[in-house]
């Protein structure tokens, strides 16, 4: 067992599994930016647009990614821990069976239906093909795209963190490399870019599946890989929170599509694309931190070393503020630069660098709240997490994309997120000290 989770200081270990780690949710961006700048340089307004109108699809499906990444990595981290192995291994092996199951049929259901799904979150004549093709390609792809998502999170809670960002690199530096030869090299447009985001899934995927069937510390075996509904319980009692809050978070993006289509045209739809890839890219600080700890925390608290769980939380938030604060500052600062860099528009860039300044100023709060949301699905308190989303979500968000356009028109579309961030993280630090507040009075509370 990984006894160093238990007894090397807690920073050093941060340092170790963290930056790793945000240096792999890092390289997964490149995979959007590619993407997005290749795309905005050599299609132009429409292609940008397309992704823009898949985005809500795209983050249902990474819901289901996390949902076993940290449902099934949490479980299995508590599970080592506790010193069981052969419980951890069970995890992995249920994870790899539902991720076949849910993949295929979901699989099924976009390919039958994409021209409808495309309608219904409301492509125009002008992307809806580009939006189709960019599908047809990537979605046959979409088991070993989720096996790719999920199982970089077992790889860190082996206790492996460079090997994850090794994986993503190599992901990354596929697609950059594809998309410059089919979309610059030879013209392919969006069908070489959504060939070479399918490419860079497909091959690490692979490569994951090989290290769990040889690895000493959590081992795939084929005897494991099967529908243990006990098991998938445990699963969806840590993971159910990231997935939904995938799905809101897809509805959420779903509606200010329509909203910002209404208010704006396609100018502001293929704006929030570029907007949502700057969103994204702040976002990697927190998220690759939060991520890096994961092991930790579900680690010692599953051996009850709950003053080091309550260490590894306020250190990492330290870090995450700071970080997120400065990211902030330099996006928002250079928010029409950073615009220019994906399209050649005039009207588009000026459109989009006001849309950043409105919707990402407030995104140290945002951190906060990802930082308490992750804290309970990390020790198996899904129930928490689900709590806080639906505070975040249906409570604020949704209802703030249909009140504030009233008052303030397109403006008021952008500022929703930042203006639900902000209580839904003041409410996330309020959860997290009623849990310290418990932990100091009952160590060995371990309820879900």
């Amino acid at each position: 067992m990984n006894t160093e989770l238990e007894k090397k200081k807690i920073l050093p270990l941060l340092i170790k599994f963290s930056i790793p780690s945000t240096i792999a949710v890092l390289i997964n961006m490149i995979y959007n930016i590619t993407d997005r700048y290749f795309i905005g340089q050599n299609v132009g307004r429409d292609g940008i647009g397309a992704l823009a109108i898949i985005f809500p699809v795209t983050i249902l499906i990474g819901g289901i990614g996390m949902f076993f990444a940290i449902g099934g990595a949490s479980a299995a981290g508590i599970k080592l821990g506790e010193r069981d192995r052969g419980g951890a291994e069970k995890v992995l092996g249920t994870t790899i069976f539902w991720i076949i199951m849910i993949g295929l049929g979901l699989t099924a259901l976009i390919l039958l239906n994409l021209t409808p799904i495309l309608e219904i979150l409301g492509a125009s004549k002008n992307n809806i093909d580009h939006a189709y093709t960019y599908y047809a390609y990537i979605i046959p792809t979409l088991v070993l795209q989720l096996v790719f998502m999920s199982l970089n999170a077992f790889i860190r809670t082996e206790g492996n963190p460079m090997l994850s960002m090794k994986i993503n690199l190599l992901g990354a530096g596929l697609n950059t490399l594809l998309d410059y030869i089919l979309i610059v090299r030879f013209g392919m447009g969006i069908k070489g870019a959504a060939i070479g985001t399918a490419a860079a899934g497909v091959v690490p995927a692979i490569i994951q599946l090989y290290h769990f069937f040889r690895s000493d510390i959590i081992t795939l075996k084929l005897k494991n890989i099967r529908p243990n509904l006990e098991i998938m319980s445990e699963i969806s009692k840590i993971g159910i929170g990231s997935f939904l809050n995938q799905l809101l978070n897809g509805i959420s993006v779903y509606i200010m599509n329509i909203k910002l289509n209404y208010y704006g045209g396609d100018l502001a739809i293929a704006a929030v694309g570029i907007v949502s890839t700057s969103r994204n890219f702040i976002n990697t600080s927190f998220i690759g931190f939060n991520q890096g700890r994961q092991p930790i925390l579900s680690y010692n608290y599953g051996a009850k070393k709950f003053d080091r769980v309550k260490e590894t939380f306020n250190i990492s938030t330290k870090i995450t503020f700071t970080v997120a604060l400065i990211l902030v500052f330099i996006v928002v600062g250079n928010s029409d630069a950073v615009a220019e860099f994906f399209v050649n528009d005039e009207n588009l860039i000026e459109f989009t660098g006001h849309a950043i300044r409105l919707n990402l100023f407030m995104m140290v709060s945002t951190a906060l709240y990802l930082s308490g949301t992750n804290y309970f699905q990390a020790v198996g308190k899904g129930k928490k997490t689900t709590q806080l989303l639906t505070i975040r979500l249906v409570v604020l968000t949704i209802p703030l994309l249909y009140i504030l356009p009233v008052f303030w028109g397109l403006n008021g579309v952008w500022l929703a997120f930042p203006i639900s961030d902000t209580i839904a993280a003041v409410v996330a630090m309020y959860f997290m000290r009623e849990e310290f507040k418990e932990m100091k009075g009952n160590p060995s509370v371990q309820s879900v």
